[in-house]
């Protein structure tokens, strides 16, 4: 097991499946969140505040993947970025949209936000951008307007995605911009659905 330090706010933690293996860890542990993934988690922490002085004092991200080497990797990115962006009061509550102007979708794959665009009902005013970060895409939508095509919208928004508490300018300054603008209109458009 080896930890990586990448920046003030994020580590990389590589351990092998033959290290989780000796934890008795299964890959279904760590995608069910089990109680056994957890104190791992935790143990990996208290390891990478010794060795590579991070400490996980505030809101975090936890991504993690399997590498083509046979090993697991974690990446963990501490959140001050987006946690400064969100008003106080909504700290440590579930996304809403109810008073919300802009909303946030993630979704796990390229192929998730093309079958959602392929069955959005055409909103005139609606605008969109579209992030990669960490391997993951990010879909920033506002004027979805109201009626029964706002509804639709956001019933295959959740289908497909999830609503997530993360600004638009995190992503504009450590995501990757995939289209600026106009993104739900230039994939449908581009993709001839």
């Amino acid at each position: 097991m080896r930890i990586q330090k990448v920046n003030d706010n994020t580590i990389r933690i590589f351990i092998s499946f033959t290290e989780l293996a000796d934890r008795e860890i299964t890959m279904a542990d760590l995608l069910q969140r089990s109680q056994r993934s957890e104190q791992l988690f935790w143990e990996l922490i208290s390891q990478a505040r010794e060795e590579v002085e991070f400490n996980l004092d505030q809101p975090f991200w936890i991504q993690a993947t399997a590498s083509s080497n046979e090993e697991f990797v974690i990446t963990v990115i501490k959140q001050e970025d987006v946690i400064e962006a969100i008003p106080k009061e909504k700290e440590n509550k579930r996304p809403s949209r109810s008073k919300a102007t802009e909303w946030v979708y993630v979704f796990a794959d390229l192929e998730d936000v093309l079958s959602v665009v392929r069955r959005m009902p055409d909103i005139s005013r609606v605008r969109s951008s579209l992030f990669e970060f960490d391997g993951e895409y990010y879909l920033v939508v506002s004027h979805l307007g109201s009626g029964k095509k706002k509804q639709i919208a956001e019933a295959l928004l959740d289908e497909y995605g999830e609503l997530v508490d993360v600004a638009k300018i995190f992503l504009e300054e450590h995501g990757k911009v995939i289209l600026k603008e106009r993104a739900l209109q230039n994939l449908k458009s581009h993709f001839k659905f």
